[in-house]
């Protein structure tokens, strides 16, 4: 590629010949005397004097997302961005001998002083035009003085600047028509590509344009090309075939106004830069550069097009789409609405950025607090009818499809979205718990804990599409989180950098390992059968961990996912909040996700989960999440954070008098599996009686957050009606009592090995007790 150092040493070499050396050389004496003049008489500074046009928006690669169509833009470059065909092109049609002379080009006026009344020609150098252009923008005195003045600037311009410096202001300056002022934006505006891009027909095109930028018809533009062409032919710079070959080729002018692209987006990256430089989210002519990718950006509009003439037939209107970077933060894609602009469903609202209910999309950061207080994926979870007291009322929660399926792994109960153990599990953890990792990972605006109660493990509260997706991209970050944002760098328009994002700044918000299991299970397509079948939009060609939701009423449908190099959220529904009909997360949101991961995954590649070292493998018997007992069937290997693998053999399975496998469930499952169908085992009636410790398990481990400052665990027992009065006691020293069949109390967690003991009372005085031992780290 022709360098600029080259292209002086050309335009030197091939420099026009005085054709009246006399008064050249007269002229040449004359302006000598004034460069001492010219070198240090008072200028200001040319950068403070370019014309200030209003704020162009831009994606990650320099492309237009909204500019102020009134007022124009500016996008600045250096030389070293701009085409070098553009500069032969500017040079040519111009001014050919810029390099040649000291701001006024002695042949140019010669010329113009011997034809001025039979042929007038302009002797404007690139210089003199820069010097008009900023120093003498109005200025309405006679020709000649105003000739004299702009030699006298151009001269003191070409004494203090390089021509390198001339040059790239003029580039940058310059108007070309459609407001856009400087080589970047004409290329943009015109072509939709960079300067740096630019072949020798679209150069040739742009070069013509300046001398009556807003009068140049189609017809007009293409005569000017020709005439730029014809000119580098003369001057060197290309040969008569390669003109030919410009000239031929077909020149596509976009239209004059295109529409903007992703308003809302824009939007948002104009609040961000209200709130991280206010000093200049009022000020005009700035470049503002962001993080999206257009291109990714456009395509999500059109698939979420698409998707929803799928569903209108069951009140579905609107959808928005959010792509994040997991480890980095960036925003790139923001669909707020797929039917921006229509008022009849609130198509101007941003849903991208208005807070819903998610429904079961929060139950992942329900397992990551239960992981932190000892579970693991292999724990075992009940999925039976259950009743809970609260404040208000009794709430019985059910499962999407109104079925339950007794005992279950941790890895079902979340892969399979069954609200039943989720419910058991927030009433074990505590609510507390759950607010603490939401918060950590950024959805801070979940804070009512008394209005959502049990229910904020089925999505009680309300949180944004942006901040959910941003928290499963810190699953795919491996628990890092990162604040998501959208504007990366502002410049002025004469190319200062004003403001600019610093490096990602990451926070722990989940441990490694913590996030690695939830990945793994989130993509388990093995795990999601129970719940949702063999078949779904999750599954991928690659592995992404993924979760859906939707809330009472069919009102919002969600699902996200994320992998290491993505993180892609989608809400469905409407922006009125009326309901859908029958539209269910895996239908409304779920095809379209699936849609948007595989458009993203043609331009990057999604890089797999990394185990951490941390993660061991071990064989449990499932459901119980135990050691495999020598009755059991159904032997599996689990993942488990290093310790936490299971010390304790089951006893679930076991072998009657006859032989026949029989199941010996907790007692709260026992009426499940009779109705299941499954052979129980035989049991005295005493032991129907005693007491079942449900929290915690035996040889279970909590591990202490440093995050909290208060951690607790609830101690819950599980008991026959034969019991009256449960009492709980740690290590030998009494915690509380409570209600048989309400039977819970609450102890604050200590580091080290201890043991629950908790004694149930019969009716008629005895009492029976059961002991289980647990360790906090």
């Amino acid at each position: 590629m022709t360098t600029i150092s080259a292209m002086i040493g050309a335009l030197h070499r091939g420099a026009v010949r005085p054709a009246c050396a006399t008064a050249a050389i007269a002229l040449a004496v004359l302006l000598t005397g004034t460069l001492a003049y010219a070198r240090f008489a008072p200028l200001d500074a040319p950068e403070t004097r370019l014309a200030l046009p209003g704020t162009v928006v831009l994606d990650a690669s320099g492309a237009v997302l909204e500019r102020d169509a009134r007022a124009g833009f500016r996008i600045p470059v250096t030389l070293a961005q701009v085409a070098p065909r553009m500069l032969q092109a500017t040079i040519s049609a111009e001014d050919r001998r810029f390099l040649a002379h000291t701001g006024v080009d002695p042949i140019a006026v010669t010329r113009a002083l011997l034809t001025l009344r039979d042929r007038p020609s302009g002797a404007s150098t690139i210089t003199q035009q820069l010097a008009r252009r900023l120093y003498l923008p109005d200025d309405a005195r006679a020709p000649l003085l105003r000739k004299a003045d702009e030699a006298r600037i151009a001269l003191q311009l070409e004494a203090n600047r390089s021509k390198a410096d001339i040059l790239t202001l003029y580039l940058n300056d310059v108007y070309y028509g459609r407001g856009a002022y400087g080589v970047e934006a004409a290329a943009r505006v015109y072509f939709g590509t960079s300067a740096r891009n630019l072949d020798l027909a679209h150069a040739a095109y742009l070069a013509g344009l300046p001398q009556r930028p807003s009068d140049l018809s189609e017809e007009s533009a293409l005569a000017r090309q020709r005439y730029v062409i014809d000119r580098m032919v003369e001057d060197g710079w290309i040969g008569r075939a390669a003109a030919d070959a410009a000239l031929a080729r077909p020149i596509t002018v976009r239209p004059a106004l295109e529409p903007p692209i992703a308003h809302h987006f824009v939007t948002l990256a104009r609040r961000e830069l209200s709130r991280v430089r206010p000093d200049l989210a009022a000020r005009d002519g700035l470049v503002i550069e962001t993080t999206l990718d257009a291109g990714l950006q456009l395509e999500l509009e059109r698939l979420a097009r698409l998707r929803l003439e799928t569903l209108t037939d069951r009140n579905v209107t609107d959808a928005a789409v959010v792509a994040i970077e997991p480890g980095t933060g960036r925003i790139l894609a923001l669909v707020g609405g797929a039917t921006d602009g229509d008022e009849r469903h609130g198509g101007k609202i941003d849903m991208a950025t208005t807070p819903r209910q998610p429904g079961s999309a929060l139950k992942p950061f329900l397992y990551a607090a239960a992981f932190e207080r000892g579970y693991t994926a292999a724990t075992a979870l009940l999925d039976v009818p259950t009743t809970f007291e609260t404040q208000d009322a009794a709430y019985a929660p059910l499962n999407y499809d109104r079925t339950f399926r007794g005992l279950v792994s941790l890895r079902t109960a979340l892969a399979s979205s069954l609200n039943v153990p989720a419910v058991r599990t927030l009433d074990a953890v505590g609510l507390e718990a759950m607010l603490a990792t939401l918060h950590r990972v950024g959805l801070g605006r979940l804070t009512q804990a008394d209005r959502y109660g049990l229910s904020l493990s089925l999505g009680g509260g309300e949180v944004s599409l942006l901040e959910l997706t941003n928290a499963y991209a810190a699953i795919g970050s491996g628990g890092q989180l990162v604040e998501g944002y959208a504007v990366t760098r502002v410049r002025d328009g004469a190319g200062h950098v004003l403001y600019e994002r610093g490096a990602p700044v990451a926070r722990r918000a989940l441990s490694a390992e913590h996030a690695y299991l939830l990945a793994d299970i989130l993509s388990d397509p093995d795990a999601r059968i129970a719940g949702f079948g063999a078949f779904t939009p999750f599954d991928l060609p690659f592995p992404a961990a993924v979760k859906s939701g939707t809330t009472t009423g069919y009102r919002d449908n969600w699902t996200i996912g994320t992998t290491p190099t993505l993180a892609i959220g989608v809400w469905v529904g409407n922006a009125d909040a009326s309901p859908m009909r029958d539209v269910s997360g895996v239908v409304g949101a779920a095809p379209l996700w699936q849609d948007a991961m595989l458009a993203a995954a043609l331009s990057r590649p999604m890089a797999p989960f990394i185990r951490p070292p941390g993660i061991v493998t071990a064989t449990v018997c499932a459901p119980t999440g135990l050691r495999p007992g020598p009755a059991c069937p159904s032997p599996v290997r689990e993942l488990f954070v290093a310790g936490t693998e299971p010390a304790q053999t089951e006893t679930y399975y076991v072998r009657g008098a006859d032989g026949a496998l029989r199941v010996d469930p907790p007692l709260e499952a026992r009426a499940w599996a009779r109705d299941a169908g499954l052979l129980l085992a035989e049991t005295s009636g005493a032991r129907d009686v005693l007491l079942r410790i449900v929290t915690p398990p035996a040889g279970s481990i909590y591990h202490l957050s440093p995050e909290l400052p208060d951690q607790q665990v609830i101690l819950r027992a599980s008991a026959s009606a034969a019991l009256k009065r449960i009492w709980f006691s740690v290590d030998g020293v009494a915690v509380g009592e409570a209600d048989a069949q309400d039977a819970r109390v609450t102890w604050v967690l200590v580091p080290g090995m201890h043991v629950v003991r908790v004694v149930g009372l019969l009716s008629d005085g005895t009492t029976t007790a059961v002991s289980a031992p647990f360790e906090v780290r």
